[in-house]
């Protein structure tokens, strides 16, 4: 995860109030009671700060804080010089502060509770919001959240969603990170990190389909994890294909021999495409029908085209014509003729 560089948030709030009050001592230079306004409008701009700031955990702003503190007293012996004054001042003051800390804390977690419950959703992870309900009552400064599940009886997806608390003590969520376990004769696992800035392009459905090695349109780019390359991070690197590139995938489908001509059809195999799923279509060609499964390839331009085994083949394997081939070759190709056509009958 990529270090945040913080700043000193009090340092323009205190600039911008010794900048308000230079223009207002210009603005009523001749006001006899000007002194005594400003000491007050002062004084409540202290009590904002101390309540808008008091959960940073940033050092330099705690500093700061302590001596806003310290002016503040400073302020209420001015203001106020007699000592009940004071004292029902700072007691009226506690118990106001007390009231509108609490609505507006209130209201706060409630919006940022939404707001997480709203990722977690747009993600593909709305079901793990109890758990991590569950963590953030803990009051932890950050956590972990396991999540696994099969897709099938081969492959297992498993998840860690990571959260950390921010200055106003609410819980943002950081990214995840995803891992494919595919149990063939390798055992082999993938697994990438999907960032806050990733999070926003990616949902989990995505993920596995990014891990099973297809690619995913996401803000009109072509995007694919490189299996070959690994950045500083150990991260696979992301391979992008912008719209300049120019793979069409609408042009790529037309050229198919799709069996349906219903648009509507075509529309939703295209899209699912896009979300990077490889999707069972029929082809139809002089008579014949042949079943294959199909996934975007932007790098190449083109379509993946597997049979029923999942071997890549080529239209041009499909609906070879074997009346075209002598006799000598036609038993050296029969079995390979099956494997790839046999989905295939005629119509």
């Amino acid at each position: 995860m990529n270090n945040e560089v913080h700043t000193n948030r009090l340092e323009s709030e205190i600039a911008g109030w010794n900048s308000k009050e230079d223009r207002l001592k210009k603005l009523f230079k001749s006001s006899s009671s000007l002194e005594n306004s400003l000491l007050k409008e002062k004084l409540r701009f202290y009590e904002s700060i101390l309540l808008k700031y008091k959960n940073t955990n940033q050092l330099d702003e705690r500093t700061a804080l302590q001596i806003i503190r310290n002016e503040r007293n400073t302020l209420i012996k001015k203001i106020y010089p007699d000592r009940f004054r004071q004292y029902f001042y700072k007691l009226m003051s506690k118990i106001v502060v007390e009231r509108i800390n609490a609505q507006k804390e209130s209201r706060e977690e409630l919006k940022s509770n939404q707001l997480l419950k709203d990722n977690l959703e747009r993600t593909g992870f709305k079901d793990a919001y109890n758990k991590v309900d569950r963590y953030m009552r803990l009051g932890q400064d950050k956590f972990t959240v396991p999540i696994s599940y099969y897709l099938n009886e081969h492959d297992q997806m498993n998840h860690s969603l990571h959260f950390i608390k921010n200055e106003q003590g609410h819980y943002d969520f950081k990214g995840f990170n995803s891992s494919l376990h595919h149990q063939n004769g390798n055992n082999e696992t993938r697994q990438y990190y999907f960032n806050v800035e990733e999070v926003k392009a990616f949902n989990s459905e995505q993920a596995y389909e990014l891990l099973s090695g297809r690619a995913v349109l996401t803000a009109g780019t072509w995007k694919q994890l490189d299996f070959n390359q690994k950045g500083v991070d150990n991260n696979y690197q992301l391979k992008e294909f912008h719209e300049s590139y120019g793979f069409n995938i609408e042009k790529s489908v037309s050229e198919l021999f799709l069996k349906t001509s219903d648009q509507s059809e075509i529309n939703s195999l295209i899209d699912s495409l896009k979300e990077g799923r490889r999707e069972a279509v029929t082809l139809t060609k002089e008579g014949t029908e042949c079943k294959v499964y199909i996934e975007a390839n932007p790098q190449n331009k083109c379509l993946n085209i597997y049979n029923e085994n999942l071997r890549k083949v080529t239209v041009e394997s499909l609906f070879r014509v074997k009346r075209d081939v002598p006799l000598k070759l036609q038993s050296s190709l029969k079995l390979e003729d099956n494997k790839v056509k046999s989905k295939c009958r005629k119509i």
